[in-house]
């Protein structure tokens, strides 16, 4: 898979750069398969990873803060053979003081879609989050983006990222999160993306096991030809954390 290349140095980096702190860690599964007229197989994964609290990095003390990675991947296959399904995105963010009411961070993202016809697309921003209450947030950053559609060539744009947030957690451990990003084009209002993910993760009575449904909505108002503008995906899987 691609992301493996990326993520797992990336991982041991940031361990290293952190000094040995504590990381605490989850991974997502999710299986299906379809046999008889048709034979489908299909697999996705994601794995999160975060540093939260007072920590050293290059000797500085950073207080409050978060590092956090995430990576997904997703892959179906239609009689063994036919590709139906191939996408997978890493993320890395930043995020100074991070339970204050207002924080910066800076983040970085790759992604690819063969669905959407996208090869690659990765973005590096800067912004600065409000915290309105202990659930909900908003963010605006700006950042630089490079994309590239099957058959074109790559395109260097950048854009506005304004993200709504809520998220809460329970005392039984699970865990509600909803986010929407809308990132405009700054030379063209009409060129946007809108990015939706809910999460609902419940707890079971084994602390490192959770089940978890996600829906994931994605909207290109400038899709390539052939290619829709939305995309919409529902994965029920179960959560380990480690």
């Amino acid at each position: 898979m691609k992301f493996c290349y990326f993520i797992i140095p990336i991982y041991l980096f940031l361990c290293s750069i952190t000094y040995g702190t504590e990381w605490s860690n989850s991974a997502t599964f999710s299986f299906a398969n379809k046999a008889g007229n048709t034979n489908i197989n299909s697999f996705s994964g994601s794995l999160a990873s975060s540093n939260k609290g007072d920590f050293k990095l290059f000797g500085k003390l950073l207080t409050d803060s978060e590092f956090s990675l995430s990576a997904s991947h997703s892959r179906s296959t239609q009689n063994d053979t036919n590709q139906v399904e191939h996408n997978g995105s890493i993320g890395l963010l930043f995020d100074y003081n991070a339970n204050q009411n207002f924080s910066p961070f800076v983040f970085t993202e790759w992604e690819y879609d063969s669905l959407a016809r996208l090869d690659n697309r990765t973005n590096l921003g800067v912004g600065a989050k409000y915290r309105f209450t202990n659930y909900s947030s908003i963010s605006a950053a700006l950042l630089i983006e490079s994309q590239t559609y099957t058959g074109d060539p790559a395109e260097l744009l950048s854009r506005i990222s304004i993200r709504p947030k809520y998220k809460r957690s329970f005392d039984n451990g699970s865990i509600f999160d909803w986010l929407i990003f809308y990132q405009p084009s700054t030379s063209d209002w009409y060129d946007y993306l809108i990015k939706s993910e809910l999460n609902a993760s419940f707890q079971t009575s084994v602390q490192w096991l959770a089940f978890t449904c996600t829906a994931l909505y994605n909207y290109n108002s400038t899709p390539p030809a052939d290619v829709k503008h939305a995309d919409l995906d529902l994965t029920i899987g179960i959560t380990i954390s480690f």
